[in-house]
């Protein structure tokens, strides 16, 4: 396989940041290949799973622990065309009105989950942070708030009151060791190039008995099976990984971490993903365009959503928003959740991928 991937210059010209076409690998590529290791068990035996169209690279589910990935892994250049300003919104807003206010408020109750595991005052950094929406709401409850993002541009609209240091790699920040009470990490993971690396770093600038939420969408869930190719949560390209609940707690454990909880609803995240992961399997406008057409700044697409088509599927959100809640809630309590958040103290000595 030659690796070879569609120019960085060329990625907007063909596709919007959210509607890269991806189908199930037909039959006769569903063979076995092989691999580097992979970041979680270190197999090299893997299946094909999806193709995206014009990259040459295959998204290819470990044979061991289930864990898919794109093979060959997409080059740095490439990756960071996936994400323009309007990725992250501008002046800390990046949804229609309503739609931000349940998200803020939906951080708030997060960080008061947080906060109640915690010192104090203790320090929480938040990698991924974007806006900061969770550190704001743990900053108005006296705690030291520290983000980290890869570029200033990622977090505008930033609180004053948070600590951002940036850099390409967790390690560029050159936090102490053993520095942090809380580290979160929520639906980040899956965007990054090493997994492992990221999670071991955590290790070094959490104290002993210090707490981390890892979230990521759940390979595994309901969901993701039912939709296939189609599910909003496969986030192709910019999600690099895509982990089922097995493998992030094999992760976790083998660098050093004690799993305490995991937990399958969200409502921030899972009604959403059914309704827009229905939407693409059957074909009702353009591929994630529900989400599209959510944000508060129009993201640019070679197939802008009319005015008309705007207001569709909005009333689709509505009308369908209780049927995906009612899904949410039964996957939930059948431990399938679309996407899961686990809960983790650092131990001090980790243990062999293989315990």
């Amino acid at each position: 396989m030659s690796g070879a991937q569609i120019p960085p210059s060329d990625v907007e010209q063909h596709y919007g940041p959210y509607d890269w076409p991806v189908s199930a690998a037909a039959e006769q590529q569903q063979s076995s290949v092989s691999t580097d290791p992979c970041p979680i068990c270190f197999g090299t035996s893997a299946r094909t799973r999806f193709v995206v169209d014009r990259l040459d690279s295959l998204i290819v589910e470990c044979k061991a622990c289930g864990t898919a990935r794109f093979f060959p892994a997409l080059p740095s250049a490439l990756v960071s065309t996936f994400y323009p300003s309007e990725y992250y919104g501008s002046t800390g807003e990046k949804f229609r009105p309503l739609v931000e206010a349940l998200v803020r408020t939906l951080a708030a109750r997060q960080a008061g989950f947080i906060a109640r595991q915690i010192p104090l005052g203790g320090k929480v950094l938040d990698i991924g942070c974007g806006r900061g929406t969770l550190l704001s709401a743990l900053a108005r409850q006296g705690f030291e708030s520290h983000g980290f993002e890869l570029t200033a541009n990622a977090a505008l609209g930033l609180d004053p009151r948070i600590e951002l240091r940036t850099g390409s790699d967790l390690r560029e920040a050159a936090y102490p060791a053993q520095w942090f009470d809380a580290v979160v990490l929520w639906h980040v993971l899956e965007h990054l190039s090493d997994p492992r690396a990221v999670i071991q770093e955590i290790h070094r600038v959490l104290r002993p008995g210090g707490l981390l939420v890892v979230a990521v969408p759940n390979y595994s869930s309901w969901q993701a099976r039912w939709a296939g190719g189609d599910w909003f949560h496969l986030d192709v390209p910019r999600h690099l990984f895509h982990f089922p609940i097995s493998a992030i707690k094999t992760l976790l454990a083998s660098c050093g971490f004690a799993c305490q909880t995991s937990h399958h609803f969200s409502m921030r995240q899972n009604p959403f993903g059914w309704v827009q992961s229905a939407l693409n399997k059957w074909g009702l406008g353009s591929r994630n365009a529900l989400y599209l057409s959510l944000h508060s700044a129009p993201l640019q697409t070679p197939r802008p959503i009319s005015a008309t088509r705007h207001l569709w599927l909005r009333a689709a959100f509505l009308i369908w928003m209780p049927l995906g809640l009612f899904l949410s809630a039964l996957e939930a309590l059948f431990r399938q959740g679309g996407t899961i958040h686990i809960v983790a103290r650092r131990r001090s000595v980790p243990r062999s991928p293989l315990e």
